[in-house]
């Protein structure tokens, strides 16, 4: 390929990342197929399964969530990690995000989501990742409440460690 042809496919490659919404970062795209050589050991998540355990958690927090709530995120979009950012929800909607104590620069521009848009989020990542040659994909979710504590969504490929999305959510608090 030409030093030029190349120049030019570069930023398309950019312009192509930026329009990728938080759950497709670090790993939330399908790879394509013929290149994909699964790790050793590599074992395929059960979508079907993370499916319903995603629609019954949904189901627990609309039967009781808070309208006003706290929690606290921490996030990787491979190779970055964010700086752990207080969320906090009044009546619905986002109303502030702030470092916790301890972090340095700007709160994470990825943290300010409802938990409705987090599971917006995680759909839409099973959904991706289903179709993807070695995905990695793990899910947990608070017993009580069901809103999402954990999420990893990465590739069980032999490729390199890059590319891998993680965030957890501590510190959930309902407001009065």
């Amino acid at each position: 390929m030409s030093p030029l042809r190349a120049a030019l496919l570069i930023p398309a490659a950019l312009v192509a990342l930026s329009a990728l919404n938080p759950a497709q970062a670090g790993g939330g795209g399908p790879r394509p197929a013929p290149a994909a050589t699964c790790r050793d050991g590599y074992v395929r998540p059960d979508f079907t399964a993370m499916k319903a355990q995603l629609s019954r958690a949904r189901a627990q927090w609309n039967a009781q969530r808070p309208a006003s709530y706290t929690y606290d995120l921490r996030q990787i979009a491979a190779p970055v990690l964010f700086p752990e950012t207080r969320v906090t929800v009044v009546g619905g909607r986002v109303t502030r995000t702030d470092l916790l104590p301890g972090q340095e620069g700007e709160p994470n521009h990825l943290a300010p989501q409802t938990i409705e848009a987090r599971f917006d989020d995680l759909f839409q990542t099973l959904q991706l990742q289903s179709r993807a040659a070695c995905p990695d994909v793990q899910l947990s979710f608070d017993p009580a409440l069901g809103y999402p504590t954990r999420v990893y969504s990465g590739m069980g490929d032999n490729g390199i460690a890059d590319g891998f999305g993680e965030w957890s959510i501590r510190n959930f608090t309902p407001l009065k």
